[in-house]
């Protein structure tokens, strides 16, 4: 009888410890499964560097009425507050017994590095929320203040708010009353009203059907009226996120490009393994996952939000 051609020796990317290419195609397999919201509230960015510095420029002045021959004004705009981002490193690893990888148990060492993926994405997903999570406190923009504010100063003194006047839970009132304070609130260092659309209402998971039943419905919610539905034009599109701490918290966000949520990238997220030399003593094969970057607000544009009634 001949013998057998599939044997392990035949298929060391599975068995052996060289076996990084399929278990880093495992890895990004996982990741694949969970796609990430943070991408669609948190403008991408990268550096070469250990920090991330933002100065502010504000707006110059409207331009002038000018007669035939009259020499222009000059004008430039003023420099606003600056914020320094620095670069963290998270990563995580585990190591397999060099047994474990002779005797082919890889299911076992597949179903570990499917869970470091989830527990990567997990990570990444929780520290961006936080940033939003804090955003009535800790979290300051680059004037000082916290992301979601009544009083964000310019240079000139004049302030603007991203924050309800009066803090209300979700509803038809509150959300118009957002929205049309999104279109007015938001004015530059001379007066000028910054034209951002919101494209986003962010709700937990608690709220998101409602958030829904808002946005969507045919006729105005929450009434036996059959009032056309104010909203239903705007185009936001409803996201929730379960890392949202505050289940009363609704938010009204712009396209990350016009608002100052950034996510800083040094090193995007990786794999490495390393053979039983390594683990000497152990007769160990380790395998570790990492990514360098920073999360956070520079400014307060863009974004408005309510942590609901007090």
């Amino acid at each position: 009888m001949a013998a057998p051609v599939a044997i392990r020796s035949q298929y060391t990317d599975l068995f052996g410890s060289t076996m990084l290419p399929v278990l880093e195609e495992l890895f990004r397999a996982e990741m694949a499964l969970h796609p990430s919201l943070r991408e669609r509230l948190f403008k991408v960015v990268t550096t070469d560097r250990d920090i991330y510095q933002v100065s502010e420029l504000h707006d110059m002045p409207l331009y002038s009425q000018v007669s035939e021959g009259q020499d222009y004004t000059f004008s430039r705009p003023r420099q606003g507050a600056n914020k320094t981002l620095t670069i963290s490193k998270f990563g995580l690893g585990f190591s397999i017994s060099e047994e474990a990888v002779d005797d082919g148990k890889f299911d076992l060492i597949g179903d570990m590095v499917r869970r470091l993926a989830r527990s990567g994405y997990e990570t990444q997903m929780v520290n961006s929320m936080n940033v939003i999570n804090n955003g009535f406190g800790t979290q300051t923009t680059a004037d000082g203040v916290s992301l979601f504010n009544t009083a964000h100063t310019l240079p000139s003194g004049q302030t603007f708010r991203n924050q309800l006047s009066t803090n209300a839970d979700l509803s038809v009132t509150s959300l118009e009353t957002m929205l049309s304070d999104f279109e007015t609130q938001f004015v530059g260092d001379t007066g000028i009203i910054y034209r951002i659309r919101p494209r986003v209402l962010l709700v937990h998971p608690n709220l998101r059907r409602y958030a829904l039943e808002l946005v969507g419905s045919e006729y105005k919610a929450d009434t036996a009226d059959n009032n056309t539905n104010p909203f239903k034009d705007d185009g936001l599109m409803v996201y929730s996120d379960p890392h949202l701490t505050d289940t009363d918290f609704f938010g009204v966000f712009a396209l990350p490009e016009e608002t100052g949520l950034r996510i800083v990238v040094r090193k995007p997220i990786e794999t490495k393994a390393a053979g039983p030399d390594v683990g000497f003593n152990s007769d160990s094969i380790y395998y570790k996952s990492r990514f360098r970057e920073a999360i956070d607000c520079t400014h307060a544009y863009g974004v408005f939000a309510s942590p609901g009634a007090p």
